[in-house]
């Protein structure tokens, strides 16, 4: 019988082989969970052989596991084309489902691509559940959901999949940005700062520019560097965000 905990132990032990075994027998059994860990072995070659188009099986087994974080695991393989052949409608329809079932790394990606109107490479390229939700990154960056795009061609299917939506990037910043701060908190703290973003630039919602900066004073709080920055630059103050608040509610009163 399945034993999740042994199955997690063996893997944080380094024991890929042994614990791909236990979480194709879970798998067999039905729990999705097994299966989301048998296919993030097989994502990753960890105890098996890397198989792409076996990962896509499991992963689509465990689609309905509440989170989002297999639908993302999913986009992530239509984006790239590995083991499957490369299709950025269904990228976008898994990434999509993702963000809506809560994933707050699809969230993130959703608000970006609607900035842009372009499916773009994440930062993000996979997730993890052993033994919890965890972010992979690559191992060579650009800043985080910076907004590069490289020069694709222009009738590349990546920009006619999805269309610059500044209302619908604003929702999901939005969305982001009200995770518990606990949960993966350098992209919750990215989050809160697109969403201050926002309110500054004026995108996809009204320019309240004391709002924003507000917002960003609580982003800069959450640990996002980014909004420390800008406030920095800005030379913005707790103090001055607080008068510029009262004088707001007062002239609103008046």
């Amino acid at each position: 019988m399945y034993e999740k905990l042994k199955a997690d132990v063996a893997f944080i032990d380094g024991d890929y082989t042994v614990a791909a075994d236990m979480y194709l027998e879970g798998a067999r059994e039905g729990d999705s969970l097994a299966a989301f860990n048998y296919a993030h072995c097989l994502f990753y070659g960890y105890g098996r052989e890397i198989d792409m188009a076996e990962a896509k099986s499991y992963f689509s087994f465990a689609a309905n596991l509440p989170g989002g974080e297999s639908h993302y695991n999913l986009a992530l393989i239509y984006l790239h084309g590995d083991g499957v052949r490369q299709n950025f409608r269904l990228a976008h329809k898994h990434m999509r489902i993702s963000a809506e079932m809560g994933c707050l790394e699809a969230q993130l990606y959703m608000g970006m691509a609607s900035t842009l109107g372009c499916m773009f490479e994440p930062d993000v390229i996979g997730i993890s559940m052993i033994p919890f939700h965890k972010p992979i990154y690559r191992d060579v960056t650009t800043p985080l959901l910076s907004g590069y795009v490289p020069d694709f061609d222009e009738e590349d299917e990546r920009f006619a999949v999805i269309k610059a939506d500044a209302r619908e990037a604003f929702l999901w910043f939005q969305a982001a940005a009200r995770h518990d701060p606990t949960y993966v908190e350098p992209l919750v703290a990215k989050g809160k700062y697109l969403y201050a973003k926002c309110y500054i630039d004026g995108l996809g919602t009204e320019f309240d520019r004391v709002k924003g900066t507000r917002l960003m004073l609580v982003a800069g709080k959450s640990g996002s560097m980014e909004a420390v920055s800008y406030l920095k630059e800005s030379g913005v103050t707790p103090e001055m965000i607080l008068a510029a608040g009262k004088k707001k509610r007062d002239s609103e009163v008046l």
